[in-house]
C-alpha cells in the first residue's frame, strides 16, 4: 500500500476523525487480509458492512421520501435500489480512492481486488457502519449525503449507461 493512502489521510479526505481508530481499521480490512494476519487484525469488515448497508438504506429512503414527494412507493424502491447497488457504490468510492486504503490479502492484491466493485462497495458500506458506531447516526448520514447521495443525476446517467452495456 502506498504510504500516501494511510487511515489518517482517509479521515482527512472524508472530514471525519474516528475516536476509535480500530473501527476504521476494521472497516478497511478485507477478509483476505484478516485470514493472513489474524494476530495483527482481530476482525474484518463484513459485520460493519452489514450494519452500514442498513444505515445506507434508511438514509437513502428518507432522502427519497423528501426529494420525491409525488413518487409512489414502488418507484422510490427502484430508485433506492439503483442508489445502493454495487456499481453505484463502487462509483462513489472513486472520489475517495477508497480501494487504495484497503488491507487486502496477497491473492486479492495480485488479482486486482483493490479495484473490484464488490470489494470496494462492501468497504464503503463498512465505512458507513464504522462511522455510525463511532459517531452516531448524524455523522453517518452526513457522510452518506456528501459521498453517495450527491450528484444523483450524474449517477443515474452512469448507472443507465452501465446497465445498457451489460445487455
Amino acid at each position: 500500500m502506498d504510504k500516501v493512502f494511510t487511515p489518517q489521510r482517509l479521515q482527512e479526505e472524508i472530514g471525519y476523525t474516528f475516536r476509535d481508530q480500530e473501527l476504521l481499521l476494521t472497516a478497511l480490512t478485507h477478509r483476505s487480509y484478516f485470514n493472513e494476519h489474524r494476530e495483527e487484525r482481530p476482525r474484518n469488515n463484513e459485520r460493519l458492512e452489514f450494519l452500514g448497508d442498513a444505515v445506507l438504506e434508511l438514509v437513502s429512503s428518507e432522502f427519497l421520501y423528501h426529494m420525491e414527494p409525488e413518487q409512489p412507493e414502488g418507484q422510490m424502491t427502484r430508485m433506492r435500489a439503483s442508489i445502493v447497488c454495487e456499481p453505484t457504490l463502487a462509483f462513489c468510492t472513486q472520489t475517495l480512492k477508497l480501494g487504495e486504503y484497503l488491507y487486502l490479502g496477497r491473492g486479492e492484491e495480485t488479482t486486482g481486488g483493490r479495484f473490484r466493485d464488490s470489494i470496494i462497495s462492501d468497504a464503503m458500506e463498512a465505512l458507513i457502519g464504522a462511522i455510525y458506531l463511532d459517531g452516531g447516526f448524524a455523522n453517518a448520514k452526513e457522510f452518506i449525503l456528501r459521498f453517495i447521495l450527491n450528484d444523483l443525476e450524474h449517477k443515474k446517467l452512469f448507472l443507465i449507461a452501465r446497465l445498457s452495456c451489460r445487455k
